[in-house]
């Protein structure tokens, strides 16, 4: 807020009497006039009031609109020759009547002053009003840059009304704030004073004849960044007022509908064209960023539904599917189908999106169930980019940052590849950015935000709890950055002593906190069977997510429990493109010097909750997977910080050559994921950067295709290149994958048999093809060719890195040996495995086999040949050295083995296994207490060995150790079945220590048994 507008409110609350100010120029004063003959008496009388008290010159302007009542006969008889002196009067008569707009245009465009006041023939206002507003502004005097709107809604107006026809006000007024951010509650009040340029600018544009004119001049205004200030007035309704309450306000609706429309195609589209590089007041940017903007706009609302239908069905949506389709059955049946309350953990989320989508599935829609969850996707994913360019805009008040952000949000390949089928993170970070947006808005228009802002803020909240628990931090940021706000801003500082301006803040921040947090359980079940707990319980289940998934993250196999602290920050690093990070990075360099004062405190809080959620992410050790997808919400962020950036540094050296060099850099660095994107759709969402050497060098160290989305190309394929798909005769796929294959391959031929299959466990069944996709593969196994397995005819590809591939299965002779091995027929598994090798030397899980089976015989050099075969594929294969520790324990050679199992343990700390075989080490030498300590990480990891209990128990009774050997023998207890034992022994441990969380987890498990026999 400018400092004149801090000063108007400061002194709005005394109006001030005196007719002393220092205003010298001339105003002009335009009043239309239609049918106003009974008026013009009372209007005569206010204007020669007002010129007696005026000083300055004066000029007066009716305009008859075609009035059949001797209107203007009226004027010629009682107005001319009514003025003398420093005044002149003038009288405009137009044949035909064009509108209250046409009217005041043809009357503006006769002014002569350096001001022009409009007002109405009634006298609602007097014109002495404006000796009140001038003693409220600055210096007295009017400002050549600045609308006067006099507005019945300001606190310290004084109105004498119908209450009927205020509340129509009062409702058409919360339309046109919807239809064009306007934050004014009185657009219509005739009243208004404009610098003598603006009016003529405006007037001349306006295409409004009716009553919606007030609309099209405000919000011209508005889009041209010139200041409207409300004032406060009095105001009576003269009674015979010519206003239809009914048919106007319809009118008034659709006029200013069609309006706010044709100024925004105006304003986007033609202006830019007729004068691609002219300015707006208070900004340097070309109008041309306008029409990039808006045309950018348009191609990927166009362009992204469109391309939806190439992306596959990813990992975890077939429940998320699912989850959508229980919610709408909960709602449909009063809540009778509850099974969305126990679905999986998804009864934690809300379910927006998804109960959307299953919606539209079931009523609307007639594509593919899946395509139509990615079409909705992409819309949801075009909103998260518009409204990242709209807070962008926000933010710095230039159209040219804001085309940067949302370019840069559709050239950010993870973005745009997540945006067709996330249907989590996608809409929690649209709702997430939109209401950023209006939050931003809301602390601007402090102390008197608009409906519309509120209502937007509600929105924005409840949207982003409804998809995901973590929106509710949203209600936090509103609190802190409102309370924030009013105390860093000395014309809202000042008023807490004002208790009015407390209640009714207190109110607003009341009404948003509760309404958004209500509605955001509206597709939220389990939320709506308890509102003030449950969730917070998925809050706190969500903040600690009890699932640890498998994944690799610089080379290593890692569990998402165990990640460094650096994981997110350097997901970002790696996978977001060079425009971006170069961008944020000269953004952090100069916004403290470069940035406008005004926009700091609103970058500040936009910055805030970009680090505060990844820094409270650190600190509590979230578990993180999948790369930076569970952070995409503050991506819309980094994407503002970056076009600021570049908008920064173009400022900074406002010279041609500069500006050209700093452009050019700029398309390079935007051309380079353009080309990846184009290159490899639809698999944008595996992005690496050049810092990291592109895709192919990241590939072994980093996920690819953790989303498994090569399926559909896989599938696609496999259906094109195989006749028997379309013959419908029998194929049998094995696959990791069930989900989309079985939805691709089964929609074109009923009769495909899709097993299931881990990757480690192919060689236990045989079919005619795999189709396996390379997440949970041994990286070293990736890197040395051991993966894609057996003989590969078709891969998918990001680059030259293979994410998906179909390997025909040819030869079953690892099946076979796999059989033989089972049935203890080795001399048969050793042929078969040898056969194997023969045909496929890489076969890690041949070579595993072989070297069991050979060990099995007392073939111990035969069992270390395929051991070290093993090695050479692979130094990080869990299996291999697992193996190993069994090779060297059934030897004794127990230091080897103990180093072995520990490896194994390094590569995955969950291998139960491991812990079973350091413990029988540990006993035979002795060590009691780390033989206890390893049944212990045995039984944590889920280990359901019962000869391993047995050693727990003795082990703990000879060291005297009563807890665990009551634990123990839980645990034995539970897994023979003996669940009376089992329960009497837990309770036992428990009563030794209350506090040991193992047998507090196994009380759990009997209590939820418990409960779930009484319901």
């Amino acid at each position: 807020m400018s400092k004149k507008n801090k000063t108007i409110k400061d002194k709005a609350k005394s109006k001030v009497k005196s007719l002393s100010h220092r205003f010298q120029g001339k105003l002009s004063i335009v009043i239309p006039c239609y049918n106003e003959r009974k008026s013009l008496p009372r209007l005569l009388k206010s204007l020669k009031s007002f010129e007696g008290k005026w000083a300055n010159p004066l000029q007066l302007i009716l305009v008859d609109d075609g009035s059949t009542d001797g209107t203007v006969k009226a004027i010629q008889d009682s107005f001319e020759g009514a003025f003398a002196g420093t005044t002149a009067f003038e009288l405009i008569v137009l044949e035909e009547n064009q509108g209250k707009g046409g009217a005041l245009k043809t009357g503006v465009a006769k002014a002569t002053g350096d001001q022009v006041l409009t007002m109405d023939a009634d006298v609602a206002t007097h014109p002495k009003e404006l000796f009140n507003w001038l003693a409220q502004l600055p210096d007295k005097t009017f400002s050549d840059d600045q609308i006067l709107i006099a507005s019945r809604t300001h606190e310290d107006s004084k109105v004498k009304g119908d209450f009927i026809r205020r509340i129509a006000g009062l409702t058409f007024n919360f339309c046109i704030q919807l239809f064009t951010n306007l934050n004014l509650w009185d657009t219509q009040c005739g009243f208004k004073l404009y610098p003598a340029e603006v009016a003529k600018k405006l007037f001349g544009e306006l295409q409004s004849t009716g009553w919606a004119h007030d609309v099209e001049l405000l919000y011209n205004a508005k889009l041209h960044n010139i200041d409207i200030q409300p004032m406060p007035v009095e105001w009576a309704n003269p009674g015979d007022s010519k206003i239809s309450l009914l048919s106007d306000s319809i009118k008034m609706f659709f006029q200013s509908f069609a309006t706010s429309t044709r100024l925004k195609f105006k304003h986007f589209v033609l202006d830019p064209i007729k004068a691609p590089f002219s300015t707006i007041k208070g900004t340097n940017d070309p109008a041309l960023f306008r029409l990039l903007f808006a045309t950018l706009a348009v191609v990927l609302l166009i362009v992204m539904p469109m391309l939806s239908f190439d992306y596959g069905i990813s990992g975890d949506e077939d429940v998320q599917k699912i989850y959508g389709e229980k919610i709408l059955s909960y709602f449909e049946t009063d809540g009778e189908d509850d099974s969305a309350l126990s679905y999986r953990n998804l009864y934690y989320y809300g379910g927006l999106f998804d109960y959307q989508a299953a919606w539209f599935n079931k009523y609307i829609s007639w594509f593919d169930e899946y395509d139509t969850r990615h079409l909705l996707n992409s819309l949801v994913g075009f909103l998260l980019m518009l409204f990242t360019g709209l807070l962008a805009r926000e933010l710095s008040q230039s159209w040219k940052v804001a085309f940067f952000a949302l370019l840069f949000m559709a050239l950010s390949p993870r973005i745009f590849g997540h945006s067709m089928n996330n249907p989590k993170d996608i809409p929690f970070a649209a709702a997430y950015v939109f209401t950023l947006l209006h939050l931003i808005r809301f602390l601007k228009q402090l102390p008197s935000p608009g409906t519309k802002t509120v209502l937007m803020v509600i929105i924005g909240i409840a949207a982003a709890i409804n998809v995901r628990v973590g929106g509710i931090l949203l209600i936090a940021y509103f609190g802190l950055f409102t309370i924030m706000t009013v105390l860093l801003r000395p014309e809202l500082r000042v008023q807490l002593s004002n208790t009015k301006f407390l209640i009714r803040m207190t109110s607003v921040g009341l009404f948003i906190v509760l309404a958004s947090y209500f509605c955001g359980m509206l597709y939220w079940p389990y939320a709506l069977q308890a509102p003030f707990s449950n969730p917070f319980t998925a809050l706190s289940e969500m903040s600690n997510f009890s699932t640890s998934i498998r994944m690799l993250f610089q080379g290593e196999h890692l569990w998402s429990d165990e990640i460094a602290w650096y994981y997110i920050p350097l997901w970002i690093i790696i996978s977001a493109p060079l425009f971006l990070l170069t961008g944020v990075l000269l953004f952090l360099v100069m916004c403290l010097t470069q940035l406008d004062r005004d926009k700091r405190l609103p970058v500040l809080f936009i910055a805030f909750t970009t680090i505060f959620p990844l820094a409270y992410a650190i600190y509590k050790g979230s578990s993180l997977y999948d790369g930076m997808r569970h952070f995409l919400f503050i991506c819309p962020s980094l994407a503002v910080f970056s076009a600021l950036g570049w908008k920064l540094l173009q400022d900074w050296q406002p010279g041609k050559v500069f500006g050209y060099a700093s452009t050019a850099v700029l398309v390079a660095l935007l051309a380079i994921p353009a080309f990846k994107m184009v290159k490899n759709h639809p698999y944008q969402y595996i992005y690496f950067n050049e810092l990291i050497g592109g895709t192919d060098a990241a590939y072994g160290y980093y996920e690819t295709d953790y989303w498994m989305n090569s399926m559909k190309g896989l599938c696609d394929w496999l259906i094109e290149n195989d006749e028997r798909f379309k013959k419908q005769e029998t194929v049998t796929i094995l696959t990791n994958c069930t989900v989309p294959v079985n939805h691709y391959i089964k929609k074109v031929n009923p009769n495909t048999s899709v097993n299931y299959i881990r990757y480690r466990n192919r060689n236990q069944k045989t079919g005619d093809y795999f189709l396996f996709f390379s997440r949970f593969v041994n990286k070293d196994l990736i890197l040395s060719g051991a993966w894609p397995p057996k003989d590969v005819i078709y891969t998918e590809k990001v680059d030259d890195t293979v994410i998906g591939a179909v390997s025909r299965i040819d030869t079953k002779y690892d099946n076979e040996g796999f059989k033989a091995e089972k049935a203890g027929n080795l001399d048969e598994a050793i042929v078969q495995y040898t056969k194997e090798l023969e045909v496929h030397p890489k076969n890690e899980l041949a070579l595993y086999s072989m070297a069991n089976v050979k060990m099995q015989k007392g073939d111990f050099n035969g069992s270390r040949q395929a051991l070290d075969r093993i090695f050479d594929l692979s130094q990080t294969y869990q299996n291999g050295w697992f193996m190993n520790g069994i090779f060297f324990f059934r030897q004794q050679k127990l230091a080897e083995a103990e180093q072995a199992f520990k490896r194994t343990i390094e590569l995955n700390y969950k291998y139960s296994s491991a812990y079973y075989y350091l413990a029988n080490i540990y006993a035979q030498q002795n060590r009691q207490q780390e033989a206890l300590t390893a049944l212990e990480g045995f039984d944590e990891q889920g280990g359901n060995i019962p000869n391993a209990y047995d050693m727990g128990i003795r082990i703990a009774n000879s060291l005297n150790n009563q807890l665990l050997s009551a634990y123990f023998g839980a645990k034995k207890a539970y897994l023979a079945k003996d669940y009376q034992t089992s329960y009497n022994l837990v309770k036992k441990a428990l009563g030794i220590n209350s506090s040991y969380e193992p047998a507090k987890k196994l009380e759990e498990v009997y209590n939820k048994s418990l409960n779930n026999q009484k319901k």
